[in-house]
């Protein structure tokens, strides 16, 4: 039976370096025969595709204002650990084919190179007895608005090691990802009110309402006269969000209290309808009359509720407003004012 001499060699090497000072991770096979090679992991995948979103660790850097994923790059072989650098570029150039064999989904659209921060160089050092590096792909955050709707896909290629060659049949990789799952996962489902941003909605005398510094809101008054308040907001399309508030009162007679949330501006010259009444006190249909402090949610007699989308992103208001014969003793007062993406 013949025995590998260089295997034997390799064996006793490990006995005497201990077991983990021979790691064969990503060591072996084509990535270093005949000699070793500095390869992408990433393209021994099926078209060296990588969904980033499944598994890959996204970071978001607040300083470039990116989302940065990491795409490994190996050396081959068990020894020479000089670090060396590599030529990083981005590479499209398949994507569209990809697209065309079904291998992408036909949403799919390139990157611009506006759009993304990729060095032109990677390091290459011994981290666990394996060479390895890392190229960081950083999307900008701005500009993925752009995308809504798609997945975006960025080539990437490595070149011209400074030490060793690189395996050219290992050295492409294609990062893709849905963008709404991408914000999704960086915007949290935070507020979107700014108690600051609040503007008057007057549309006649005898109401009053007037923001706090503390956010809340009191409404007063009545005669017949109606006021509100108002604010735009950014929606993203098809994504839910949902508007409450909680409301006080001793009581009012012959009164509204209404909330929109739609995409027309309003206008004071007349009465705000864009979307319909969202949620509202009414005392003609049987709510707002008696005493009442709870979320105007569970208090709501009119509207469509509080649960809102739209079809395309863009511009939202959200307006408040009252009027009627008295708002009660001591008005209305609005607090905890809250629209946020549920979903």
């Amino acid at each position: 039976m013949k025995i590998n001499a260089s295997l034997l060699t390799l064996s006793a090497a490990c006995l005497l370096m201990g077991v983990a000072g021979c790691k064969q991770e990503h060591m072996n096979g084509v990535k270093s025969n005949p000699s070793v090679k500095v390869y992408l992991p990433d393209a021994e995948k099926p078209d060296g595709l990588v969904d980033v979103m499944a598994g890959n660790t996204l970071k978001v850097d607040s300083a470039t204002s990116t989302v940065n994923f990491s795409i490994p790059v190996y050396r081959g072989g068990e020894s020479n650990f000089e670090t060396l650098t590599v030529d990083v570029s981005a590479d499209n150039s398949a994507i569209a084919g990809l697209v065309t064999a079904g291998k992408l989904p036909a949403n799919t659209v390139a990157l611009d190179p506006a759009d993304f921060i990729l060095a032109a160089k990677d390091t290459v050092g011994k981290n666990n007895n394996i060479m390895k590096g890392t190229i960081t792909p950083k999307i900008k955050i701005a500009s993925l608005n752009k995308y809504a709707g798609k997945i975006a896909a960025l080539g990437i290629k490595i070149a011209n090691a400074s030490s060793r060659e690189v395996n050219t049949d290992l050295n492409k990789a294609i990062i893709y990802f849905s963008v709404e799952d991408l914000i999704d996962a960086i915007t949290p489902k935070t507020n979107m009110i700014d108690n600051t941003k609040w503007q008057i909605y007057h549309r006649g005398d005898g109401v009053t309402f007037t923001v706090n510094a503390d956010g809340s809101v009191l409404a007063t008054g009545g005669n017949w006269g109606q006021q509100g308040i108002v604010q735009a907001v950014e929606v993203r399309a098809n994504k839910k969000y949902k508007i409450d508030m909680n409301v006080a009162g001793s009581g009012a007679t012959d009164c509204w209290f209404e909330v929109y949330v739609g995409k027309a501006v309003p206008s004071e010259a007349s009465d705000y309808a864009d979307g319909g009444t969202r949620i509202a006190l009414n005392t003609w249909s049987g709510c707002g009359k008696s005493p009442f402090n709870a979320l105007l949610s569970s208090l709501s007699c009119a509207g469509s509720g509080n649960v809102v989308s739209f079809p395309t992103a863009g511009t939202v208001y959200i307006l408040m407003r009252s009027g009627g014969s008295s708002l009660g003793t001591g008005g209305i007062k609005i607090t905890n004012i809250d629209f946020r993406r549920i979903n």
